[in-house]
This record gives structure tokens, C-alpha cells and sequence, in this order.
């Protein structure tokens, strides 16, 4: 798209919503509007990701537009085996802001930072129960980069801040070989897709609200360089399984 296409589209969504030209961009950087625009665009970003990733061979990659329904999980992305016609169900998350620490109180002393894996619709009341959870079956895999893992909570600038955290920042821009400023580790956690199975992340058929991801590896989530390993596992399991079925039919 040309820039003045895209200026042409612009105007035609600012006055089909009713959107002021003048303040569309002080709307676009509101803080309330910006973590919303963001997880849509990891989406995109994770379709042009996997696009870009996969063999086209051997793997079919799109993304449906479908408004969720009652009762029904609406999917991020989903990837087809072409050979089998398999289709296996990506989810997209971001990291949860801030999230990024050390800690004497948890299971997890190495830097760690935790990845929103629940529903977006959710309210805190639910966060004991379920109904905010999602269950392995509404996907098979989870993606997601560690870059909003760095941005401290709770800044009262239109900016984004790095965590207040010097030990912290200090290990991060020597894990990444960068700067331990905001711009370079944000492009640096930016560029650091993580996956995991859902069925390694759940407990009891459950998966967690936030589950934590180890800076360092070694835990249920692995790099984006090894997902394609991962998709064609799915996709073993899943021909034993219909061939299981198949057997005990008959």
C-alpha cells in the first residue's frame, strides 16, 4: 500500500467511525488504546511471522477475521498441514506488562516474565474460577515476544518507561548484547518469540492465567526457530489419533 493509499484509507475510516482527523492520532496513543491496538497487531505480526518462518510447501498459513460467538473460542491464526489437511490453532499473546524480575519467592530465581494467557474479556472476579481460562483444545499453541514484559506499569506519560529495575535491566542488555536502554532492549524483546503447547502449559486440562516464561530457557516455552518441529509433532499426534479412533470402530 502507497502512502497515499494509506492516507486515502485513513480518512475513509475516520468518517466511517465518526472519528475526528484532527485528534485520530492523540486517540491512537492513548494509554487506554494502545494495549489494545497492540495485541491486535501481534496477530498480524505473528501471521507475517509464521508466513515468513514456515515452508510453503508444506504449511498453509491464514488468519480469520470472525467475531467470537457464544460458547465458541475465535482464533488467532491457524496453520494447515497441506499434505494431511490438518489445521492446528495458534493463539497470540503479549507478555503482561512490567512483568520482568527476579524473585526470592517464586520457583524461578533466573529473570522471568509471565505471558497473558487468558481470555480478554475477563474480569478480576472470574480469576479463581474457569471462566476466564482457556482450556487446551481452544488452541494448540501460544506465541509471544517478551517486549512488554520491559515496560514498567503504572506510567503516568503518554511514553513508555523501562522497569525500574538496574540489576534486572543490567542482565537483560547482557543476555541480548544491547544498550540497557529502553529503545535497544524493547527491540531486542521484540525480536524474542517464544511458543509453547498448550498441553505442556496446562494443569488438569487448565491453562494458566499467566504463565511464567524463564529468560534462559528450559521451560515449557521454546524459540520460534524450533516451531516448525512442534506443528509437525501436533500433527503426528493427531493422525495417530483419528487412526486410533478409526481402529477401535471397527
Amino acid at each position: 500500500m502507497t502512502s497515499e493509499e494509506l492516507g486515502q484509507e485513513l480518512i475513509k475510516y475516520c468518517n466511517t467511525y465518526k472519528i475526528p482527523m484532527e485528534y485520530v492520532f492523540d486517540i491512537l496513543e492513548d494509554q487506554k488504546v494502545v494495549p489494545m491496538i497492540r495485541g491486535k497487531a501481534t496477530e498480524y505480526t505473528t501471521l507475517l511471522l509464521l508466513t515468513s518462518l514456515l515452508n510453503p510447501h508444506e504449511w498453509s498459513v491464514a488468519k480469520l477475521n470472525l467475531n467470537a460467538q457464544t460458547g465458541m473460542h475465535d482464533e488467532d491464526v491457524s496453520v494447515t498441514h497441506q499434505r494431511s489437511g490438518i489445521i492446528i490453532k495458534i493463539e497470540c499473546k503479549n507478555a503482561c506488562r512490567g512483568s520482568f524480575k527476579f524473585s526470592s519467592r517464586c520457583a524461578i530465581k533466573d529473570p522471568h516474565c509471565s505471558i497473558k494467557c487468558h481470555k480478554s474479556r475477563s474480569t478480576i472476579s472470574k480469576a479463581s474460577t474457569t471462566n476466564d481460562k482457556y482450556l487446551v483444545g481452544d488452541f494448540d499453541i501460544v506465541i509471544s515476544n517478551l517486549s512488554n514484559a520491559i515496560i514498567a506499569g503504572g506510567t503516568y506519560t503518554e511514553f513508555f518507561e523501562l522497569v525500574k529495575n538496574e540489576p534486572l535491566v543490567t542482565e537483560l542488555s547482557r543476555y541480548y548484547n544491547c544498550n540497557a536502554d529502553f529503545s535497544s532492549l524493547f527491540e531486542a524483546t521484540y525480536s524474542d518469540w517464544r511458543f509453547a503447547k498448550s498441553s505442556d502449559l496446562a494443569t488438569k486440562g487448565v491453562i494458566p492465567r499467566t504463565p511464567y516464561v524463564n529468560l534462559y530457557g528450559g521451560d515449557d516455552w521454546q524459540p520460534i526457530s524450533e516451531l516448525e518441529n512442534s506443528l509437525n509433532e501436533i500433527v503426528r499426534e493427531q493422525i495417530q489419533t483419528k487412526k486410533h479412533r478409526t481402529s477401535s470402530r471397527r
